[in-house]
């Protein structure tokens, strides 16, 4: 197990440096060969790491994120049709809300936190309201003010959480040099991704996109590794 756990990180840099050739070449059909097999490589790493692992249910919830980012990538392929983004928008809100509740499992809400909680919230709806600002003639052209809002608000969530596990005094290792970066390149890209589809045209914007992506999901699956280990 361990020889599969050395290998998977260079099969899946590997995909994403393939993927990101196809997108500068316009090979958009080959992608389903390259950027929907990023997440199944790190599944089976979860599953190879922790065969063993007390945290069991995490392991289940972990899985289940991951699975959502899959599909989310798989229907986020074809963009263009808005039926397609729509599903792949789906996707990955269901996906921030199985990092939500594993986050939340490690470090739940208090009043003792109350500060450090309205601080980041403020933080973070500031940095959604002035995003959603840029992108709102977009958005409205799209009709797309409801499912954009909403995902935006889950987006949030699920940084905040992530933010909040430092809280747990014996997982602030993991929190700070694992689960924050992951979220953070997490809005990263989506934020990209929102600018790209509804506000701006970025230069080389599919590879930024993607390689924020890959980050977000690869330093997460790093932190849960350890965490379903410990």
């Amino acid at each position: 197990m361990e020889k599969i756990l050395r290998i998977l990180p260079f099969i899946f840099w590997g995909l994403l440096v393939t993927d990101c050739v196809l997108i500068s070449q316009g090979l958009h059909d080959y992608r389903i060969y390259t950027k929907t097999l990023l997440v199944p490589v790190l599944l089976i790493g979860v599953y190879a790491a922790s065969q063993e692992t007390k945290h069991r249910k995490s392991k289940v919830i972990i899985t289940l994120a991951f699975f959502f980012c899959f599909l989310g990538d798989f229907f986020l392929l074809n963009d263009a049709e808005l039926s397609n983004f729509i599903l792949g928008l789906s996707g990955f809100l269901l996906a921030h809300l199985f990092f939500i509740y594993f986050f939340l499992r490690l470090k739940k809400f208090s009043d003792k936190y109350r500060l450090f909680l309205f601080a980041n919230t403020f933080i973070i709806l500031v940095y959604i309201g002035a995003l959603l600002f840029v992108c709102h003639t977009g958005i409205m052209r799209n009709n797309m003010e409801i499912p954009v809002g909403l995902y935006a608000i889950v987006l949030g969530l699920m940084l905040l959480t992530a933010i909040h596990t430092v809280n747990n005094k014996s997982l602030q290792k993991l929190a700070k040099v694992y689960f924050i970066p992951g979220a953070l390149f997490f809005v990263l890209s989506d934020s990209l991704l929102a600018l790209q589809k509804f506000a701006l045209d970025i230069r080389y914007g599919g590879i930024l996109v993607m390689v924020t992506y890959a980050a977000a999901i690869f330093i997460l699956y790093l932190g849960v590794i350890r965490f379903l280990r410990k």
